[in-house]
């Protein structure tokens, strides 16, 4: 189980009908989205004790969920925001490149960073409520509620399901070779990555071909029985 399943499954609203829950999320994707910056702030301050108390989860824990986004919303926003001009008059800061350009940062783009990053955290920070309250379960029920097409859930469960088969695979191989001794070096650890990547690979491919089998007969039993009708 993911760590936040096991926060999902044993948070303190798991009584609360996960219709209102998803009607939270809306509301807060709605202000995450509008732009008004003091009740984005609000949303911040307030979401994130809240969320931390509902799904019993220390903060320092929680926060350091945001650190591999960050890196990514860095990113971004440093293209964003870094551009090439020949006017310096248009940079806020600019150093030369060349004989005739500048490379520096537009004072358009630098207005815009400010509202952009703001609607990036409070959507996270949204999401990340929706993902600690509502467990996959409740997230099914939900489906139905909404009257989702049920190829489409089929689907959902699927890839939920092979994700986990990945994931037990994933450690199986690594345990394996931990016991053999084969992440005792850098060189070794190499090697050891290296045959772990491979064997995983295969494996997905056989466990992909076996599924594909599995669902190739339930559609054509599907198929026959409506034919019979």
């Amino acid at each position: 189980m993911f760590v936040i399943d096991r926060y999902a499954y044993n948070n303190r609203w798991t009584a609360v009908p996960e219709l209102h829950k998803f009607s939270l999320y809306i509301l807060l994707m709605i202000i995450s989205f509008s732009g008004f910056l003091p009740l984005q702030i609000l949303l911040i301050a307030i979401m994130v004790p809240l969320t931390c108390y509902i799904a019993r989860l220390p903060i320092l824990k929680y926060l350091s969920w945001f650190r591999y986004p960050s890196i990514f919303i860095l990113l971004s926003m440093a293209t964003f925001v870094i551009s090439y001009g020949e006017n310096s008059h248009q940079f806020l800061m600019a150093i030369p490149v060349g004989s005739h350009g500048y490379l520096g940062v537009f004072h358009s783009s630098a207005k815009q960073v400010g509202p952009i990053v703001m609607r990036i955290y409070c959507s996270l920070i949204s999401t990340y409520f929706m993902a600690l309250t509502i467990p996959f379960n409740q997230m099914m029920k939900l489906c139905k509620t909404l009257h989702l097409p049920a190829i489409l859930m089929e689907l959902i469960v699927l890839m939920y399901r092979f994700i986990f088969l990945v994931l037990i695979e994933f450690l199986t191989i690594r345990d394996t070779l931990d016991l053999k001794f084969s992440f005792v070096n850098k060189k070794k650890s190499y090697l050891g990555w290296g045959r772990l990547a491979n064997t995983l690979f295969v494996k997905l491919l056989a466990d992909n071909q076996r599924l594909n089998d599995v669902l190739t007969l339930k559609f054509a039993q599907a198929k026959e029985i409506d034919e019979e009708e």
